[in-house]
């Protein structure tokens, strides 16, 4: 199988084209972009944080790992998600199918749990605090374990949708500095704003959306390419919160391009047709 290889820019065509890249058409079979394996391996039920729940017990976080059946590349980019309910609802689950198909392009996918509340009396600033724990412990995880999942650990992308969306975002916008290499955002937000440096995001909204206003939404976006930062903003009118199960098929399209090119593509890695597996 041929592969994609990760090579620094050696003359100046390449090194322009690098900064130009915005949703090339790249020839069919271009690994990262297209679906360019068939079948999908699966580990179930990882234990990547041992912590405590809102009501003070203990908790095992875990998480699968999508990986495309019979690669042989030793450093491969990880597209890690997140289910949405609202910090209160919800499981790993929900979004497998994202993560399968980020391993048909040639990614390992991930799908991860983060603590939801327990219990009466809830607290959106601790709940959505926890969550965001979580979500960088996860990252730190992948990253840690890179060798022993073949993962490259500079190319780990934070995605979810609704909370989950909120905790990739805030894996860009809280820290100092990001563990993570980008965000995929489904239907959601950021409590935090923008600073300049952050990593690159695209993010998907209902123009409908009374869940999580689409004004605000936009407004993130906005916020972050006035700071200087790749945000691409993709509306779908007329939808509402639901779009990451109503458009499913374009946005994992369009996820795959945005990664490929303002992630992937500045970290060294360059397009190369891959034989369906």
């Amino acid at each position: 199988m041929t592969t994609l290889r990760r090579l620094l820019p050696a003359v100046l065509g390449v090194a322009m084209l690098a900064t130009t890249l915005t949703s090339c058409e790249w020839p069919e079979g271009t690994r990262y972009v297209h679906e360019v394996f068939t079948e999908v391996d699966v580990i179930s039920g990882v234990t990547y944080r041992t912590t405590t729940s809102n009501t003070g017990d203990p908790v095992d976080l875990k998480l699968d790992i999508y990986e495309p059946a019979g690669d042989t590349e030793d450093e491969r980019p990880v597209v890690m998600w997140m289910f949405g309910g609202a910090w209160q609802y919800g499981d790993r689950n929900q979004l497998a199918s994202y993560a399968q198909d980020a391993a048909r392009r040639g990614y390992v996918g991930v799908t991860i749990d983060y603590r939801i509340w327990e219990g009466s009396g809830f607290d959106l600033v601790v709940a959505s605090n926890n969550a965001y724990e979580d979500t960088v412990a996860a990252v730190e995880w992948l990253q840690d374990h890179a060798a022993e999942y073949d993962l490259d650990a500079d190319a780990v992308v934070a995605a979810g949708y609704s909370a989950g969306a909120i905790n990739a975002l805030h894996a860009l916008y809280r820290p100092s500095s990001s563990p993570a290499a980008g965000a995929v955002a489904i239907a959601g937000m950021s409590f935090n704003g923008p600073t300049a440096g952050d990593p690159p995001s695209i993010m998907f909204h209902g123009t409908d959306d009374t869940t999580v206003p689409y004004a605000t939404s936009e407004g993130t976006c906005n916020q972050s390419q006035d700071a200087g930062n790749v945000c691409r903003f993709v509306p779908y009118e007329g939808h509402g919160h639901l779009i990451a199960f109503q458009q499913q098929d374009d946005i994992e399209a369009k996820t795959a391009d945005f990664i490929f090119e303002e992630v992937l593509w500045p970290l060294g890695y360059r397009a190369t047709q891959v034989p369906a597996a």
